[in-house]
């Protein structure tokens, strides 16, 4: 959104800006195909679905209670401990989110544009889990009949396990709400306003055929944040001021007929204080305390290179690579383990293509041949690898009137 509002000709060279006193409004409305897999850590793909066994190695870490239960099996009889299920479930996830992004531009002088944008989010998630596989406590109880020599405690573990309840789904959800103190799983929606950005870009050269320009400013934290009481929601901002700079160069060929665009973008995230879940393990990831811890995410490094071919004065298409790298996040607070839990896979990398077509009236206004001028982008994006993000696809219909 903020470079599309910085381009006088709607096909024109990345560092353009607009000549004193025009002005221009943006609107962009950008939605996601099925988002229902990602890259993870080692940039392999793989499906939004957990299977996960409820086996004692999962459970023990929950409360001090199950770390002495576990702790008592294993001492009983080692293979019990080993066996031991509660049942296998498995999760499945997909989510959609559509943006609609709104901007506006002013030419304060014919080198200086300033500019702001903000998106409006709404996103919807499906979670659904389903029980696999069911538990073995009577196989437990045989394993532990088999130790004819219990003292009076390894009895009452025999007689726990031999009592514990099923854990079906309806009890996993209760255990999550009640005892964790999680606002229930399903499916979750929302809708309000992302991050603010304010900047300028500031044109350094005046060659007709080759240009630069810097730009800078600020990406506000107005948009909804991640709520630590729900494990399915999708944050609209990241809760903290963002410092940009970005570099904009640019080469006309061929008579004009083809800009070479390059853009190179670098954020730096100030810290703020957020209160999150406090992690007691790696491989469990729900705990039921909450804390304030002090959060520094990782800077961003954005790229951009592409063609832009000016079929004639209305309509052109582009072609565009596109690559986003983040670097570790940094927690600080009272909590040792829990923050190195948080700081774990929290860089991510992201490779994409774009194509797009555009239509623009600006020379047909010039000639009193058209009402106004504006500009009507058609845009789609598709992620070709990454590293601990989203794999998806994007669309975009972007509309830009001068005035």
């Amino acid at each position: 959104m903020a470079l599309a509002l910085c381009s006088l000709q709607a096909s024109g060279a990345i560092y353009e800006t607009l000549p004193k006193g025009v002005r221009i409004g943006g609107y962009r409305h950008v939605f996601t195909g099925e988002i229902n897999s990602s890259y993870g850590a080692n940039s392999s793909e793989s499906t939004y679905a957990l299977k996960e066994n409820l086996n004692a190695r999962n459970l023990e870490t929950i409360n001090d209670a199950t770390k002495e239960y576990f702790n008592q099996l294993k001492e009983i009889n080692p293979q019990a401990y080993e066996d031991f299920s509660f049942g296998e479930y498995s999760a499945e996830g997909k989510g959609e989110v559509s943006v609609n992004g709104f901007g506006l531009g002013w030419g304060l002088t014919n080198r200086l544009t300033a500019y702001f944008s903000v998106r409006v989010y709404s996103a919807n998630v499906e979670l659904s889990i389903e029980r696999t596989k069911g538990n073995n406590h009577q196989n437990t109880v045989n394993q532990l009949n088999q130790n004819t020599n219990l003292t009076s405690e390894q009895r009452l573990i025999k007689d726990i396990t031999a009592q514990l309840p099923d854990a079906k789904k309806e009890l996993l959800q209760s255990i999550i709400v009640n005892y964790y103190n999680y606002k229930p799983i399903g499916n979750w929606e929302a809708q309000g306003l992302g991050d603010l950005e304010v900047g300028a870009i500031y044109r350094l050269t005046d060659a007709s055929n080759w240009g630069a320009a810097i730009a800078g400013g600020l990406v506000l934290p107005t948009g909804r944040i991640d709520d630590p009481d729900i494990l399915q929601d999708i944050s609209f901002g990241d809760g903290q001021t963002d410092v940009f700079a970005e570099l904009l160069i640019g080469r006309r060929l061929f008579y004009k007929s083809i800009d070479l665009d390059l853009g190179i973008r670098y954020t730096y995230q100030t810290a703020s204080t957020k209160n999150l879940r406090v992690p007691e393990s790696y491989e469990f990831p729900l705990s039921k305390y909450k804390s304030d811890f002090k959060e520094k995410l990782g800077n961003k490094l954005e790229l951009t290179v592409g063609p832009t071919f000016e079929i004639n004065k209305q309509y052109s298409i582009a072609a565009a690579y596109g690559y986003q790298n983040q670097g570790k996040a940094k927690y600080e607070s009272e909590h040792t383990l829990a923050n190195e839990i948080l700081a774990r896979n929290s860089d991510s990398e992201s490779h994409n293509v774009k194509l797009s077509a555009q239509f623009n009236t600006v020379n047909l206004y010039k000639a009193h041949q058209f009402v106004m001028p504006l500009a009507v982008t058609l845009t789609g994006q598709k992620k070709i690898a990454g590293k601990n993000t989203p794999n998806n696809s994007q669309y975009e219909i972007d509309f830009k009137f001068f005035f």
